[in-house]
């Protein structure tokens, strides 16, 4: 399963930010493989919808899942629309601690958006 995770810099050892929409990097990581990318969040200037425009960047990389701090409400409608299921890093830190919270089952789904972000009904 290809699992994202929001950086701080394009490195797998690199700290999780604490940011979805406006993360600095995304990393990929393959659940079953180990393979690692990163890139650069083109979003993350954006002046509004940075959240929707940051999951199309994942669903064009093929991404089942998301691990984040929060998902706002327009990134949360998005990644339900491209059946994406997202899960809260909670405490975690790195990608690994993080990676093995999601395999040991420990991770929060997210089920309602963590903050009030841009959304329009």
């Amino acid at each position: 399963m290809k699992l994202a995770f929001c950086l701080t810099r394009d490195a797998i050892d690199a700290p999780l930010d604490q940011r979805f929409g406006r993360a600095e990097f995304y990393g990929i990581v393959d659940s079953e493989t180990g393979a690692f990318e990163a890139f650069e969040n083109s979003a993350k200037h954006a002046s509004g919808g940075a959240g929707s425009k940051a999951v199309q960047q994942l669903v064009d990389k093929g991404v089942e899942a998301v691990i984040a701090p929060e998902v706002g409400p327009q990134a949360l409608d998005a990644l339900n629309a491209f059946s994406i299921t997202a899960f809260r890093q909670g405490g975690c830190t790195t990608v690994q601690k993080a990676l093995d919270a999601f395999k040991a089952g420990t991770l929060e789904k997210v089920e309602k958006p963590g903050n009030k972000g841009l959304h329009r009904a």
